[in-house]
């Protein structure tokens, strides 16, 4: 271990270039943000390494590993730091015919009679070649987990590539059973692995980084199968009106409830809305007895991120409408097959230009620019596409938000995002912001302009200091009567904060409590990974400055600044916990499940569309069981979907996914 200690060193040692050893590039935006390493260093003995920048944040890892003779993995030791910079330290051993494990949530042991494989908390990305190997070895291709669950292989399809001039054939294969979407990886004729692609980034051999955009595009067509399949599966169309009968409907213009009400949808239009008893159902429509049940429009996440693997997780969750905060270039079309049921999700209903300067802290994603022209390029760029908005990040040169913002409103889109390093809420409102992002974006404003945001200083700093902000102060009274007079518009994303200021390590996070069943096992055991390593020693701060956000917002309630929820997490479920938090906070259940309807809507400019339930909108509705205006948790409780008109089973959903559904 000493030995492989020294090899991550500055100083590359010569064996490092032996054929034992093979070096893969992680890369973002197309630059190489970390490395991964895996080293042969003996006999059925391997040492990896595996590091990365993301903004700051990203693991740094190092792991034995040894197997027997047939490949099984009977010893694994994993040190470093995780994502967020945790220590990490996590066990694995076979040994006379008992399997223990031990890492920073858990601890097991189990008598094994047959080939197992331990599913790391923490792994680093080529590891997934050890598993590949045990499940060929049985003729389902299935092997059983460890601390529990399956794993199931299946080759998709070969590509070929040309490299150094000669074609070789690469084999994709997906992997499944630890529940959600599949996962993908690309292996060599000999199965070692050999990359890991995506839209946001990539794993590939060192010196092939060049062969990652043709991998993905090979990869993009086997998803898009899938995707398309489940799609097909779950939308359930109908050529005759569909009718909710006898149900209480959420009047979102109003707050309150509209008892025993039929609404009849034809085609994806919501045609009537009137009392039960006189309202005439058409002959031979599809009738649902609401009896019960509370029928609401569609839910709102604000501060989302669509990818394929998560539209069924904002569907299952009464989320039919987005908007996306940053994407690939390619979101446009991407949006057209949502939109369209082509691909299961919420309608995209605004998107987002991502805009940062280059450098060392540089988002994952958009345009990354070097200069203030490249930068009014960008906007042009977005603008031209059909973006509603731009979102401006961390690294911008606060002096550009001036002349960006002026471009996008001459553009027609709103200006929203983070606040740049070195800078206050205040001058960036001033400066042409029409949305803030996040609500330590709201804290650091009374931290001062000398604030580096771009990386982890932005959670912690605020962790550390916001229980220090006076909500009384004249600074207080100023800034909120900037929003104000401003009409700016403020994503708290409050869930995300919760999680990273009062989350222990090994305890269930908060929120969770009444539905931690239905996850699956692999989900459940992320419920438990605790929140910022810095909360360890400073736990009472950490509570105190989460509740002085939650006090912020009502602040935000009491004086009237729009607020909207969003996420930037899990989506469906973070959501629901967004909207707790509201109501924790002393938001009326009324005013929160309007935030989430009428008003996001509003924000957004659908409102003639969107956001409630009214004749002429569009048929984008939940089917709730239980009251969320006495019970806001009520609101997890999600029986039917309707988007575009077309129906979902949520229940159905979620168990493709391994999920359980139930109160």
């Amino acid at each position: 271990m000493k030995s492989f200690c020294f090899l991550l060193g500055i100083a590359i040692p010569s064996f490092l270039q032996a054929q034992d050893t093979i070096q893969y590039s992680i890369v973002s935006s197309g630059k190489q943000v970390g490395k991964h390493w895996v080293v042969s260093s003996a006999p059925n003995t391997y040492a990896l390494f595996y590091e990365f920048n993301d903004r700051g944040r990203g693991p740094k890892q190092s792991v034995v590993l040894k197997t027997n003779e047939n490949g099984l993995p009977i010893y694994r030791e994993i040190t470093g730091v995780d994502y967020f910079k945790a220590q990490v330290k996590e066990t694995f051993e076979i040994k006379d015919g008992v399997a223990r494990w031990k890492n920073n949530i858990e601890q097991g042991e189990k008598q094994i009679t047959s080939p197992f494989l331990y599913s790391a908390l923490n792994s680093t990305p080529a590891e997934i070649e050890w598993a590949l190997h045990i499940a060929l070895k049985n003729a389902d291709h299935k092997v059983d987990v460890l601390p529990s669950g399956f794993l199931f292989v299946n080759h998709i399809k070969n590509h070929e590539l040309t490299i150094n001039g000669f074609k070789e054939e690469f084999a994709l294969y997906e992997f499944s059973g630890a529940g959600g979407a599949p996962y993908h990886a690309w292996f060599t004729p000999k199965n070692k692995f050999f990359a890991s692609v995506s839209s946001w980034s990539n794993v590939i051999e060192k010196g092939r980084e060049d062969l990652a955009d043709e991998l993905y595009e090979a990869q993009k067509k086997a998803e898009h199968d899938y995707f398309e399949f489940q799609a097909d599966k779950f939308t359930q169309t109908f050529k005759v009106p569909v009718v909710f009968n006898h149900a209480t409907v959420f009047d979102a213009i109003k707050g309150k409830y509209l008892k025993d009400q039929a609404v009849i949808i034809e085609n994806d239009k919501i045609i009537t809305v009137g009392k039960s008893k006189s309202v005439n159902i058409p002959t031979g429509a599809k009738v649902i007895d609401a009896s019960g049940k509370i029928l609401m429009p569609g839910l709102w996440d604000n501060h989302a991120h669509y990818n394929p693997t998560q539209g069924l997780y904002h569907l299952a969750g009464g989320v039919t409408n987005i908007k996306d905060m940053a994407n690939g270039f390619d979101l446009p079309e991407t949006k057209k097959k949502v939109d369209t049921d082509e691909l299961l999700g919420p309608e995209v209903s605004i998107m987002s230009g991502f805009i940062d300067f280059a450098g060392p802290f540089a988002g994952p994603t958009g345009k990354i620019v070097k200069t203030l022209e490249e930068g009014l390029e960008a906007v042009n760029f977005y603008a031209d596409r059909g973006y509603q908005q731009v979102k401006l990040y961390s690294s911008i040169p606060p002096d550009w938000v001036k002349p960006l913002a002026a471009q996008a409103h001459n553009r027609g889109l709103k200006v929203c995002g983070h606040i740049p390093s070195f800078m206050t809420a205040t001058r960036a409102v001033n400066d042409g912001y029409d949305q803030i992002m996040h609500m330590n974006m709201i804290m650091l404003n009374f931290m001062g302009d000398t604030v580096d945001t771009r990386s982890m200083g932005r959670f912690i700093k605020v962790a550390q200091r916001a229980k220090n902000i006076d909500l009384n102060s004249a600074a207080t009274k100023q800034f909120i009567q900037l929003l104000k007079s401003k009409n700016i518009v403020v994503d708290p994303t409050l869930a995300i904060f919760e999680g990273m200021f009062t989350n222990d390590e090994g305890k269930l996070a908060q929120g969770y409590e009444t539905i931690v069943n239905r996850f699956p096992a692999e989900f459940r055991r992320g419920l438990y990974s605790g929140g910022l390593p810095t909360r360890k020693g400073h736990e009472a701060d950490y509570n105190l400055s989460f509740d002085k956000m939650l006090k912020m917002l009502k602040l935000l309630f009491d004086n009237k600044i729009t607020f909207v929820p969003g996420t930037d997490d899990f989506p469906g479920f973070a959501l629901h916990r967004e909207l707790e938090l509201y109501v924790k906070a002393g938001v009326p259940n009324a005013k929160v499940l309007q935030s989430a309807t009428i008003v996001s809507a509003r924000v957004a400019g659908k409102e003639k569309e969107f956001g409630s339930i009214e004749v002429g909108k569009k048929a984008n509705l939940i089917l709730i069981d239980g009251d969320p205006l006495k019970n806001i948790s009520n609101i997890r409780n999600v029986e039917l979907v309707m988007k575009n008109g077309n129906l979902y089973d949520p229940k159905a959903m979620y168990q493709s996914y391994g999920f359980g559904f139930w109160k």
